[in-house]
């Protein structure tokens, strides 16, 4: 038998090809490979268990809703500011501002005079 002497073409032709096929390896091979690597991962440490709180009384329990007593506060707050700003014209604004805005008086709701009338 004699052995053909491979020219520079064939070699390129049949490195090409190897290097477009991929090797795959076995699924065995990878299941223990796998295996292997999660038993020499670190196992996580366990969380201490927090005793959840216990709200006594309504207030206590509405904190605990909103996500804590700053929570409850924050929202509190939010809805005077907005409550305040709903309810004052600008000309109160501008007094309270220290005539900061600049703001002149303008009827936005001219039949809206029945909100602030008592009686």
């Amino acid at each position: 038998m004699r052995m053909k002497v491979m020219q520079d073409k064939e070699l390129d032709k049949l490195l090409a090809v190897a290097a477009n096929q991929a090797p795959r390896p076995s699924a065995g091979f990878m299941d223990r490979v796998l295996a292997d690597a999660l038993s020499l991962q670190p196992k996580p440490a366990e969380l201490p268990q927090r005793p959840s709180p216990t709200a006594e009384g309504l207030v206590a329990r509405i904190a605990v809703l909103f996500g804590g007593a700053p929570a409850l506060a924050g929202v509190c707050s939010a809805a005077v500011v907005g409550l305040a700003f709903g309810y004052l014209n600008p000309t109160t604004l501008d007094v309270l501002t220290g005539g900061l805005t600049g703001a002149e008086t303008l009827e936005m709701f001219p039949s809206a005079d029945f909100l602030t009338t008592e009686g």
